[in-house]
């Protein structure tokens, strides 16, 4: 009986790995780019005609190819990146498999022209779906130029599955964005069609690469963190807390310089936003994790777009508490130059205020039942020297607006203050401490409040008792859909039992079949955080503003509530002038 099974010849071969190396044009333009960094290039052009179905022509300035590494190079399997078992163990290159240049020269025409620095002279080489066609000498500059024609020209199967020229070109410009973020030193330019599209001059730092491709609003609110444990040093920038987008488009992650998919990064960076995005609204993040290379295998997609580390959790759990400690530090407001003190004292002049007519109001519904805060907030003396102490980052009250923001003066110029979103948030990191603790005190009701639920619920919340047992609340089924709440957490006493516990239910019911324990926990205090929280509407006195302020500055992420909403929204005294054109 004749052999069934046969080898497979080498153009075929290479035909198999261009699908799966080769997914698009904007593939052809990674694994190129890729190799002129390695090639140590300082100055990377990419001109693109008609998407790179017609043409795809990357130039460099790196260190160039001999006559004879120029034919090698586009043999399967052929790399002077690695050459032993344990080099594949510790990649310290953007390519490493070979198989690149052969996959895309069998379905394609190809023209190299390489020469080393200093040489005579160069090399061409011409392949026309994966065959020579010519080698020759030639007068070239130092560097490589490659030049793929016609993609997909003999798969025609393949170039049929390819999406408009708008798409691909879209895909193309995203992988040249993000070759350029990792690699900000070098010069990076795309034409199409021969019109310039991207011109990227070498950036000092990350935040000028952003502002050079992402313009100036995404540059200006983002924010540097940076920091790591052992052989994992972790950097980059971070979206303000405010400052979210309706999608993921600017989330971006690097791993040894290289872009890389990974779906616990991503959860990471959602972890440590927890208790701070609204909604379906995504922070940004450009995020740089340098690492052992024997600690993350980068062989595990035929496109190196995906990685594995050696210790995935506890990678996700430094680089979640990393982005958390920089957006803490974030919160800092800024200091005001010196010269801006009699400024803030002059606005507030004009408004017929002044600094010694503060006094404290006696409350009748005083912001201190809530909040364990107490004879912190400053006196007139301690106002009267933060302003003539421009370092100050204390916020005074001057009055609320239709009861319900706070009207404060800052070292800076002017804060207003969301007085619901604020104490939510103050109420929220109490509610948090106490839990992780293990301390939630539960206040005994003089009367239990009974809830009826229908079947659906009943079991739903019969599941969640122990949960919300630890929460603070004692909860018994009284069978027959009834429940008697008995005990809520004490520092929620003032809220409206039967309220809290339905808003619980709501969040139960959205998240809690779907969430992870930990999230759902953050989600649950959010909702108790919410409803005992200051009201809109409701006046403050100055005690109760001073109190309120001072508790909301001694938070960890004093700048947004729980869901995400600002509680803070500031004015510097330059704005505040260019707003009645005085500058």
């Amino acid at each position: 009986m004749p052999s069934l099974i046969k080898i497979l010849p080498d153009l075929l071969v290479n035909k198999i790995a261009a699908g799966e190396v080769v997914e698009r044009p904007a593939s052809v333009v990674k694994e190129l780019i890729e190799n002129s960094l390695d090639a140590g290039a300082s100055d990377i052009a990419v001109d693109i005609e008609q998407a790179g179905k017609r043409l795809i022509r990357i130039t460099d300035n790196g260190s160039g190819m001999s006559k004879d590494d120029a034919q090698a190079a586009f043999l399967r399997h052929a790399t002077s990146k690695i050459s032993t078992e344990a080099d594949l163990e510790a990649i310290m290159t953007m390519g490493f498999r070979g198989e690149a240049l052969a996959s895309i020269a069998s379905v394609s025409q190809v023209r190299l022209q390489s020469c080393l620095h200093g040489a005579p002279s160069g090399v061409v080489v011409d392949i026309e779906g994966g065959s020579f066609r010519n080698v020759s000498d030639a007068a070239v500059p130092g560097g490589t130029s490659l030049e793929i024609a016609h993609l997909f020209y003999n798969t025609p199967a393949r170039l049929k599955f390819l999406k408009s020229a708008a798409t691909e070109f879209s895909h193309i410009i995203s992988t040249v964005s993000h070759l350029s973020l990792a690699h900000p030193e070098i010069r990076f330019r795309l034409t199409h069609n021969k019109k310039p599209v991207l011109d990227l001059p070498a950036a000092s730092n990350l935040k000028e690469r952003v502002f050079q491709i992402y313009g100036e609003e995404i540059a200006e609110n983002l924010i540097p963190f940076s920091g790591g444990r052992d052989s994992v040093v972790i950097a980059g920038l971070l979206s303000r807390p405010a400052y979210t987008r309706a999608d993921r488009t600017y989330q971006d992650f690097f791993v040894n310089g290289r872009y890389i998919r990974n779906t616990s990064l991503t959860h990471a960076l959602y972890s440590a936003y927890s208790d701070m995005l609204m909604r379906d609204r995504h922070p940004l993040g450009f995020v740089f994790l340098q690492i052992d290379p024997s600690l993350v295998d980068v062989n595990v997609h035929p496109a190196k777009s995906e990685v594995r580390f050696r210790n995935q959790s506890q990678i996700h759990d430094l680089l979640r508490d990393v982005i958390r400690e920089g957006l803490r530090g974030a919160h800092s407001p800024t200091s005001l130059a010196s010269a801006h003190a009699d400024g803030v004292r002059e606005a507030i002049a004009d408004f017929g205020f002044r600094i010694s007519d503060w006094k404290s109001e006696p409350g009748k519904n005083t912001l201190s039942s809530l909040s364990s805060h107490t004879n912190t907030s400053p006196g007139n003396e301690e106002i009267e020297s933060a302003i003539r102490n421009p370092q100050s980052e204390i916020l005074y009250p001057l009055s609320q607006i239709h009861d319900s923001f706070i009207l404060a003066q800052s070292q800076e110029g002017m804060a207003i203050i969301d007085q619901h979103a604020a104490h939510e948030r103050v109420l929220f990191e109490k509610l948090q401490d106490q839990f992780g603790a293990g301390e939630v005190i539960g206040q005994h009701l003089l009367i239990p409040v009974q809830v009826d639920l229908g079947t659906a619920e009943q079991e739903m919340i019969t599941e969640h008792l122990p949960a919300l047992d630890r929460l603070g609340f004692a909860v018994e089924d009284y069978g027959n859909g009834s429940f008697m709440i008995k005990t809520v957490p004490s520092l929620l006493a003032g809220a409206d039992p039967k309220q809290l516990f339905l808003g619980i239910l709501d969040e139960l019911r959205a998240q809690g079949h779907s969430r992870q324990m930990e999230r759902l926990r953050d989600d649950l205090l959010s909702v108790m955080a919410c409803h005992p929280a200051i009201k809109v509407n409701r006046h403050l006195d100055r005690r109760e503003m001073e109190v309120l302020i001072a508790d909301l500055f001694q938070c960890r992420m004093p700048h947004t509530c729980p869901h995400g909403r600002p509680t803070v929204v500031r004015f510097s005294m330059d704005e505040i002038k260019k707003m009645f054109k005085r500058i």
